[in-house]
């Protein structure tokens, strides 16, 4: 009698803590009601969190007594925050965001200008490190540099070391590192897919705008995946140079001691 009452106890509270448990289901759309792709979703410095897809669906389940705001973030859009007494409301949320105001400066480079390595210069091969999995969202990941003059970004490039993943789709990011903040400059995204085909190869991508890095000041370049295909897992050469990372989709950027090969390139801006 006594046992059955203790298991009857333990249930209870099992179940308690699974209702405890929140569920947002919903939709990220802009604010001409478009589906908004691969939107990072969750709680800032925190690893609860998830990446809608490319329609701009999303699932995410929050533990047990977290009433945090969550934050929704795009490079293309401004930031929305949604608070736990609207997302718990259930049952589905939908979340529009606004557009950004894009003010657009203009960069002039020198006509003899040639293309300069920003980062990943004189980096040699010693390791390979990647994403593997059901890793969406998971790790976000690259080098940390600096400059003494300003620079127009303009090309971005990663080896590939191996793609085990039918396709997958990776996010390039780039950060300026204020003290312990990281300020996406970006105005909008850049993606690259990656299939088997691309083993082997050293793929370059470049920012559909103007992007002025500026001397003195330090940068973080960074590569996720987003979307994929199959199961397996993404490899690249890599370095043991300093680099930050963060786990899941709005972790704290944490300093380790290992960097995938990326390389920074861009002119020298009069």
């Amino acid at each position: 009698m006594y046992k059955q009452a203790i298991i009857t106890i333990l249930l209870a509270l099992v179940a308690m803590a699974g209702q405890a448990q929140t569920k947002v289901i919903g939709h990220v759309v802009n604010e001409r009601g478009d589906g908004v792709e691969y939107v990072s979703i969750g709680i800032e410095e925190d690893s609860v969190g998830v990446i809608s897809d490319a329609q701009g669906h999303f699932a995410l389940t929050i533990p047990t007594g977290r009433r945090d705001n969550l934050t929704f973030t795009h490079v293309s859009y401004q930031t929305a925050t949604i608070p736990y007494t609207i997302y718990a409301d259930g049952p589905e949320l939908t979340v529009t965001l606004k557009d950004k105001v894009i003010e657009l400066a203009e960069v002039v480079v020198g006509k003899k200008n040639k293309p300069h390595t920003l980062s990943g210069k004189s980096w040699i091969r010693i390791s390979t490190a990647g994403f593997e999995g059901d890793c969406k969202g998971e790790i976000e990941w690259g080098p940390i540099f600096k400059n003494r003059k300003d620079y127009l970004l303009t090309d971005i490039m990663i080896a590939i070391d191996k793609c085990e993943y039918d396709e997958c789709l990776l996010s390039f990011n780039c950060y300026e590192v204020r003290e312990k903040k990281f300020v996406n400059v970006l105005n909008k995204p850049i993606y690259q897919r990656v299939t088997p085909a691309d083993n082997g190869k050293q793929l370059s991508v470049s920012p559909a705008e103007s992007i002025v890095l500026k001397g003195k000041k330090k940068y973080c370049v960074t590569i996720s995946v987003v979307d994929i295909k199959g199961k397996g897992r993404l490899s690249f050469p890599a370095n043991f140079k300093s680099s930050y990372a963060r786990h899941k989709v709005k972790g704290r950027m944490r300093k380790i001691p290992g960097c995938p090969m990326i390389i920074v390139k861009g002119y020298e801006v009069e």
